[in-house]
């Protein structure tokens, strides 16, 4: 699926970074597992199909209000300190970064990311700050219709989270790695998020591992503590400890939390996660709401 946007396009804002060069080979996205049917996968999400690419390397910044970016290659990080601005149909390749695509904190507000391919390629140890990736997207109001793997975490503090494809997260046991595929730590007590309609296997393949030799990553979604009006909705997840943590880890009872029609899959293990589908979710809070939820293979019912 693609998206069509209109409105100013920011050419080429404020720059620091060295001249543009051809930036390493992409990594062959890593197959999809369990079957994603319907669902995001690398079919769907990422650039769209003719997109024309410019090629950058070093750390492309955005200073303009409003700007759209689009069609740029990055061995590096697209840096947002500007309002209201559009990242869609790029590449970044953010192997050594801390993030891929980031609205820089105290500088600027909503950033939307569409369409965009974000990922690691995770070397050995000794490599380590070379190729590490921290998050995927940090601090958009909007990421959808991406392709992220090769990081720790895909999506960091973000509001609304939509029909991307989220998998093989990068770890390295010596650094005490934490992979999620969308988390919130930093965000206790706020409220309005959505996680709707992703694809989310939490397996860890490079680093450490291996799309042979994996281990589960810690979560697809990790919440901090007091979330409310949250909403996580037709999902395909997978992997991880627990594969979801929710807001009431601590005893917490935010109001109006809604877990509904996700599909868990047992592709990784028996119980979707090395421990089971969730933890952290209070059924006593206020207009709580679990409902639709089932295994992706059998269709059977997933209690709360």
């Amino acid at each position: 699926m693609s998206l069509t946007f209109g409105g100013f396009s920011g050419g080429m804002p404020s720059l620091t970074a060295t001249a543009a060069t051809a930036p390493s080979p992409t990594p062959a996205t890593p197959a999809p597992s369990p079957s994603l049917s319907g669902f995001p996968d690398a079919t769907n999400t990422g650039p769209v199909a003719g997109t024309v690419f410019q090629n950058y390397t070093g750390n492309y910044e955005v200073r303009t209000d409003g700007a759209v970016i689009e069609g740029l290659r990055v061995t590096g990080s697209i840096d947002v300190h500007a309002n209201n601005v559009t990242v869609q149909n790029c590449e970044v390749n953010a192997s050594g970064q801390i993030w891929g695509i980031a609205q820089i904190e105290n500088s600027g507000s909503g950033l939307k990311v569409f369409n965009c391919h974000v990922y690691g390629v995770p070397l050995d140890l000794a490599h380590y700050d070379a190729c590490h990736v921290l998050d995927g997207v940090n601090g958009a109001v909007e990421v959808a219709f991406c392709n992220i793997h090769g990081v720790e975490n895909g999506v960091d503090l973000c509001n609304y989270i939509h029909d991307n494809f989220i998998h093989d997260f990068a770890n390295w046991v010596a650094k005490d790695n934490h992979t999620d595929g969308v988390q919130t730590y930093g965000w206790a007590g706020t409220g309005g998020m959505q996680i709707i309609h992703n694809t989310i296997i939490s397996i860890e393949t490079g680093g450490d591992f291996t799309p042979t030799n994996w281990q589960g990553g810690s979560s697809a979604i990790a919440l901090i503590e007091g979330q409310h009006d949250l909403t996580i909705d037709n999902n395909l997840l997978a992997g991880g400890s627990y594969t979801m943590y929710g807001p009431s880890q601590h005893g917490a009872a935010p109001a109006n939390v809604r877990v509904t029609n996700n599909r868990f899959s047992t592709k990784y293990y028996p119980k979707c996660g090395a421990y089971g589908t969730h933890a952290g979710f209070n059924k006593a809070a206020p207009n709580f709401v679990w409902s639709g939820n089932v295994w992706h293979e059998t269709g059977r019912t997933v209690v709360p």
